[in-house]
């Protein structure tokens, strides 16, 4: 699932928290997307609106 966030959305709708939880959400899916490779990294799912994190 793509989402796509356009500059003048954010500027018009978030206040300046919710762009600071926008930004924190951000640096992790980049974080997940580098550790997806390494088999000691959780695993998530985004599915209708839910993240599933697989456990052991």
């Amino acid at each position: 699932m793509d989402v796509v966030l356009a500059s003048q959305d954010i500027e018009r709708y978030l206040d300046e928290h919710d762009k600071g939880e926008l930004s924190r959400i951000i640096w992790k899916v980049e974080q997940l997307k580098a550790a997806e490779n390494d088999p000691n990294q959780l695993t998530a799912m985004l599915a209708e609106n839910a993240l599933f994190v697989a456990t052991e």
